[in-house]
This record gives structure tokens, C-alpha cells and sequence, in this order.
């Protein structure tokens, strides 16, 4: 065929031709690879939660340390029998008469000791605290007779793992075992770290290698409540809440509607106070309390019902976090919640029964006028100052109320704010008077210290007797030896940032103990690792509660045409079922239309799958998960039953995921 014939033929009539020719092998490709082939979808098994794996442990260990042979002279030992306290572990064995026993955690000094004395029976559990992490530990198990010295009857030797690297070790700690004795010092995450707690000579006697979250809330029974592994929306909202003990055993999970975040208080009957959020255009700003052994809700307060969001807007205000609570707190003696919203630089008292708002404390400058002249407090007294951007506020015994002031720019104009370089953080008591609506400043300590002492984000005090008080900074960052006036996870320089946490105790305005922690934390606690409480109670954990259904969307999609039915490989899709809920995960640029549909015979689910991100300007707790465009979304089992396909819809381009998920 010559060159004229093959234009003729390509270029000519014959074009419309071959191009539909070139189209249809195309489509024949296609329907060859994935018609005929028909490649069969895959089930998305659903990975254990962390319950159900601790009870998998548990029925082991239980079922390995059944045996006659592990008497007194014998025991039974397992490090770390729940997996996520690698410095605790567990004695099991029998006695043929009931006895009581103690055991000595050997420290590396005499002081460092720390013992515990067991309830008396013939089947003995005996919770082992406070190893130390790459050391062979020394542990005494003595048997007690009343009127008679004690007698050993074993010495264990246990071999720990080191410290991981997000467990760091003190550049300071000054205190003295008589002060401090057997206590510890436990601090929460909250760049890149796991919760730890340290001995009087700064060693670090527990952690977990799970990070467990937000403030650990000190339970009547001896237990802790912490925010669950498992996160329900970003940056840091968690599904609920665990209560465990220090063996890092669950045994209840508290399963939040709306996510948990901050702060949570049990209340005298045992329910609990817990913050939480709606997603309904905000965040951050209800509060709930739930029934202790139902996990149902009793009552809701909104923040919004009770407080202007347009007023007394702070630096980090946005319209999604106006208020951000940090911290919750019930005074019996008046019948009222107190809580403090970062957002606004204020403390608020709402009615528990009258559901009514008491009073606001903080600066009143920037809100109405209305609001000031019934609400807020005015200043008597000399050497007054105001909170601002404060967290972890609590009544005390005389009614006054003590609370962390993070101090942030110490003003609500920008023109006279205080710099970063030039600013400082505190603890602070005022006096109320609600009856004159007076309020006057009787104690402070951190002012001193200046700007090493500053802590733009997080942080708390606690009381422990008038004039004893623990005031824990816990935000310092500095970039290039200069103070920064943001949290730190919310600076472009963050990677050069210099972290530190300072937590100090002062009785009668002495320092009696400090200790400094190259990063940031939360909050600090001081604990107890042996109580009266003491014990161990095996069985699977309840899980009460339930989360929201994942919300439907009646969009009509304007569907594409599109060659192939896969997902192209930029989108990083990524598909698990997590516990009760089916995880989705891909990068997306902001301006692309997502859907998510669950298709089976007898019904299609369709789901829109956000991509635009809200600004968050207070992280108390960094999350990081790759890219800026880098989506994650939940299905909640709420409501849905039945096996599913799951397609993928992207600017109305139909994917098929060959994946299939299971609701139970």
C-alpha cells in the first residue's frame, strides 16, 4: 500500500472508523480483563479490638497457670499479661490453706522499694507494679503471719525490654523520697509520646506502649479512665473511653456517641461528666452525662444554648472550635458544672439540676454588654490579673477556684499583646464572691519563673491540702532559643522546635519538687500505684454505649463514564474494618467530590466522604497522618446489617473497590 492509499485511508472517510475500531478493542480489553475474568471481590476481615485481644490473653494465661503446680514455691509469672504494661506483670498460684502474702519490688535503691500486701485467700493474684524498663528486677514474695515477721518464700528475677523512643527520660527532677515517697508522676501524651510516670529519683517505673489519651481521671475503685486507641474524627476526637488499671487491663469501654476529647469527671453516684461534640458545624462544645453502668445518656448541655460564640473571641477562636473545653469539673456544694473554654478565656458555671448559666470569669473585654453586667465578676483587690486561653479550672474546699492560666497574649486586643519572648504561665486561685459578683486574686506561682515557665496550649494544676498544690506547665516551645506563642504542633518550624514540660509541687510556697521532660504533655497526675484498691477482676469487658450512625446523603450523583471500573493507584485507597466500624482512608485533592456506596441486592447506602479540612487551632494532642489531603472516614455498624460491595464514587467517576464488608 503506498503512502497516498494510507492517508487516504487514516485521513480520509475511513477516520471515524478506525477510531471506533481503536475504542471498541479498548472496550474488549476491558470486558477480557474484567468481564470475563470476573475477579472475584474480597472479604475486609475485621481486625480484633484491643478488648477482644486483651481477652484472648487473659483466657491463655489463665488456662497456662491452672495447674497444681504453682504453689508458693512455684508461682506463676507473666510479664505484661494485657500487652500494653510492659513494666507490670502478674503472680498466679495456689495455697492449700488460706494465707496472705506481700511482695517487694526491689528499686535500685533501698528508698526506691516499693510493697504491697495482698487480701488474704488459697487462689492468689498478685498485681506486680513498678519495674524498671532493660534491667533485671528483683521481686520478693514473702508470705505474712500476723504476729511474726514475714517469710520469703521466692525471689523472681524479671528481665524488661528498654525504654521506647517515645518514653522519654527526665533532664531534671529534684525532690527527695521523703517528700515524695512511693508516688509517681504520671504524664500524658501529647506530641509523639506514650503515658509514663516516673519515681522520685526520675525513674520510670510504668507506661503504656499503647497511647492511650487525654487526662487520666483517677477512679473511686483504683481504675483510670482514658480515651480509647481509636480515633472518630480528626485531629484527636477518640470513640470513648477505657477504664483500666495499671496491668493495662480494660475492663469497660465507654463507646461516645459523639467522640470523646479532654476532660471527664465522675461524679459522687458514680455517673460520669464527659465532653464530647455533636459535628454539627462545631466542635468542642457539649457536654454529657452518662449512666456508669448502662453507658446511657442522662442529660446534655449545649454550650451554644447558654453563651454569645461571636463574643469574646480569643486569638485561636474559629466558628467550628468557638469555645473549646478543656476541662469539667461538678461542685457538689453549689449543684453546678464548671468549665473552662479556652476559645473565649473564660470559666463558666452552668446548673447541673437548674440547667441555668450561674457566671463567666475572665476578662470581660470583647463581649456584650448585656452578658457583662449580669455574668462576669469584677475585680477587687491589688495584684489582679486576668486568665486567659486557661485549662483544668476546679473548685476548691472554701470555694474558691484554682485553675491553670496558659496566659496567652494576656489580652484580648492585638495591639497590646504580650509577646511569646516576654510572657509567662501560672497557676492561679481566685475568691468569688457570687453574691456581689466580686472576685479577687489570692494566690498565684508560676509568674516568677517567667518565660521558661510559658505554655501557649495544654497543662494543669491539682490541689492537695491548702497551700500545697501541684501546677504543671506542660507546653514550653521554643524555636531558635525564642519563645513560640502557638501550640506546637501548629508551627511551620515545628520539626526545629525545643520541647519542654515542667510539673512542680509547692507546699507553702516551696518548690518541693520539680521535673522537666524534653517534649510536650498533657497533663501531669501524681498516683498511687498500690491502693486499698488493689485487685484484679478477670472477664471480658463490657462495652456500653453505642456510636452514631454514619449519616446518609440523598445526593444525586451525576455519573461519568470511565474506561476502567479500579480506582487509579494515586488515590492510596485503603479499606479495613476496624472493631464495629468499616474504615476508609485515601489521598484526595480538597476540591474532589467523594462518595463512598455499600450496594447489595436489597439495598444501596450511599455516603458522602468530606475532604475539605476545619481549621484546628488548639491540637492538645498531635495527630499526624501524612499528607494534607489525606482522608480518612468511618461506617459506623449503627443501623447497617447485611454482606456489601463497596464502590468508590470520585467527581462521579463509578470505582469498584473489589472489596466486600460484612455488618453485623
Amino acid at each position: 500500500m503506498n503512502k497516498e492509499l494510507l492517508k487516504k485511508f487514516f485521513f480520509g472517510d475511513n477516520l471515524l472508523i478506525v477510531i471506533v475500531g481503536i475504542l471498541i478493542s479498548f472496550l474488549l480489553i476491558g470486558f477480557l480483563i474484567f468481564g470475563l475474568s470476573d475477579p472475584k471481590s474480597t472479604m475486609i476481615s475485621s481486625s480484633p479490638s484491643l478488648v477482644e485481644i486483651q481477652d484472648t490473653y487473659e483466657n491463655n494465661f489463665l488456662i497456662e497457670s491452672n495447674s497444681d503446680e504453682f504453689v508458693e514455691e512455684n508461682p506463676y509469672f507473666i510479664l505484661d499479661p494485657y500487652k500494653i504494661s510492659p513494666l507490670s506483670g502478674l503472680i498466679l498460684f495456689s495455697s492449700e490453706e488460706y494465707k496472705t502474702y506481700k511482695i517487694i519490688v526491689k528499686g535500685k535503691t533501698e528508698e526506691a522499694d516499693i510493697e504491697y500486701t495482698n487480701y488474704g485467700g488459697v487462689k492468689h493474684y498478685i498485681p506486680v507494679y513498678g519495674l524498671y524498663a532493660g534491667y533485671i528486677n528483683t521481686v520478693e514474695l514473702y508470705e505474712v503471719i500476723s504476729g511474726e515477721d514475714d517469710i520469703l518464700v521466692k525471689t523472681l528475677l524479671i528481665q524488661t525490654a528498654e525504654l521506647p523512643s517515645e518514653v522519654a527520660l527526665p533532664s531534671l527532677i529534684e525532690t527527695t523520697y521523703e517528700y515524695f515517697g512511693d508516688d509517681l508522676m504520671m504524664v500524658m501524651p501529647a506530641i509523639n509520646t506514650l503515658p509514663s510516670a516516673y519515681d522520685f529519683n526520675g525513674d520510670v517505673r510504668w507506661y503504656l506502649s499503647t497511647n492511650l489519651s487525654w487526662a487520666p481521671a483517677m477512679l473511686e475503685n483504683g481504675h483510670l479512665l482514658l480515651g480509647t486507641n481509636e480515633i472518630i474524627s480528626d485531629p484527636y476526637y477518640t470513640t470513648g473511653l477505657y477504664e483500666i488499671d495499671y496491668l493495662g487491663k480494660i475492663y469497660t469501654e465507654f463507646m461516645i456517641p459523639g467522640g470523646y476529647h479532654h476532660d471527664v469527671y465522675e461524679m459522687d453516684n458514680g455517673n460520669l461528666l464527659i465532653g464530647t461534640s455533636n459535628f454539627d458545624g462545631t466542635v468542642e462544645d457539649i457536654i454529657i452525662e452518662v449512666e456508669r453502668t448502662s453507658g446511657d445518656i442522662l442529660k446534655t448541655w449545649n454550650l451554644a444554648d447558654y453563651l454569645p460564640e461571636l463574643d469574646g473571641m480569643a486569638e485561636m477562636w474559629t466558628t467550628y472550635d468557638w469555645f473549646h473545653n478543656n476541662s469539667i469539673f461538678y461542685d457538689e456544694d453549689t449543684d453546678s458544672i464548671i468549665l473552662s473554654g479556652r476559645h473565649q478565656d473564660v470559666v463558666i458555671s452552668i446548673g447541673y439540676t437548674s440547667s441555668e448559666l450561674n457566671w463567666i470569669l475572665g476578662d470581660p473585654e470583647n463581649w456584650g454588654v448585656n452578658m457583662v453586667s449580669e455574668y462576669f465578676f469584677t475585680p477587687v483587690g491589688s495584684d489582679f490579673e486576668w486568665q486567659y486561653a486557661q485549662h483544668s479550672a476546679i473548685v476548691l474546699e472554701d470555694g474558691n477556684i484554682f485553675l491553670f492560666d496558659n496566659g496567652n497574649n494576656r489580652s484580648k486586643y492585638r495591639e497590646t499583646d504580650i509577646p511569646a519572648y516576654n510572657n509567662y504561665s501560672r497557676g492561679v486561685i481566685y475568691d468569688i464572691d457570687t453574691d456581689n459578683m466580686t472576685i479577687k486574686q489570692v494566690y498565684q506561682f508560676g509568674k516568677e519563673l517567667g518565660p521558661e515557665f510559658y505554655s501557649p496550649y495544654i497543662s494543669n494544676v491539682a490541689y492537695y491540702a491548702d497551700g500545697h498544690y501541684l501546677i504543671h506547665s506542660g507546653g514550653h516551645s521554643e524555636i531558635d532559643g525564642q519563645n513560640i506563642n502557638v501550640p506546637a504542633p501548629l508551627s511551620e518550624d515545628f520539626l526545629d522546635a525545643d520541647l519542654n514540660s515542667i510539673t512542680i509541687e509547692v507546699l507553702n510556697d516551696e518548690v518541693m519538687y520539680r521535673l522537666e521532660l524534653s517534649n510536650n504533655y498533657y497533663r501531669a497526675k501524681k498516683i498511687t500505684l498500690y491502693t486499698i484498691n488493689t485487685g484484679i477482676i478477670f472477664g471480658l469487658a463490657e462495652r456500653l454505649g453505642s456510636q452514631l450512625a454514619t449519616d446518609l446523603s440523598s445526593d444525586k450523583i451525576d455519573t461519568r463514564f470511565n474506561f476502567f471500573d479500579t480506582a487509579p493507584t494515586k488515590y492510596e485507597i485503603d479499606l479495613f474494618k476496624e472493631n464495629d466500624r468499616l474504615v476508609f482512608k485515601g489521598a484526595f485533592d480538597k476540591n474532589e467530590i467523594i462518595y463512598l456506596l455499600l450496594e447489595n441486592d436489597q439495598e444501596e447506602l450511599l455516603y458522602y466522604v468530606p475532604t475539605g479540612s476545619n481549621t484546628f487551632t488548639a491540637m492538645c494532642i498531635a495527630v499526624f497522618d501524612g499528607d494534607d489531603t489525606y482522608v480518612t472516614f468511618h461506617i459506623n455498624e449503627e443501623n447497617v446489617s447485611g454482606v456489601f460491595k463497596v464502590y468508590l464514587y470520585v467527581d462521579g467517576h463509578k470505582y469498584f473497590t473489589y472489596k466486600t464488608v460484612e455488618f453485623k
